[in-house]
């Protein structure tokens, strides 16, 4: 039984230290595309976009709960208003990204994210 444990634990250690390895990176940064443009009026491009945006809101919550759980200089957590500036400004520069990405306009980005919600 105790062999049975010890592999049990081995396993189970092994697996946490992988889902650490691997999880996902709090800061802003863009994820890594390469450049291709893309015609909205082709569906696949139109989804290609959407799933772009659903990626670039999560990055963005990511990196805003990232920076509500670090805290600021003397252990006060930070104003709302500094998150929600943290997440526009996140999401301004992944916009920004995209767009020179895939060669698109702020409207196009923004008639797309409309679009989504």
């Amino acid at each position: 039984m105790t062999e049975l444990a010890t592999v049990t634990g081995t396993a189970i250690l092994v697996m946490l230290l992988a889902m650490w390895a691997t999880r996902p990176d709090s800061s802003c940064g863009p994820t890594r595309e390469p450049h291709r443009r893309l015609a909205l009026e082709r569906v696949v491009d139109a989804e290609h976009l959407a799933g772009d945006l659903r990626q670039i809101e999560r990055i963005a919550r990511r990196h805003a709960a990232h920076i509500a759980a670090t805290g600021t200089p003397g252990d006060h957590p930070p104003a709302t208003s500094a998150l929600d500036d943290g997440v526009r400004g996140c999401e301004a520069s992944l916009d920004a990204q995209l767009m020179t990405t895939h060669d698109l306009t702020l409207d196009q980005v923004r008639e797309a994210a409309a679009r989504g919600r």
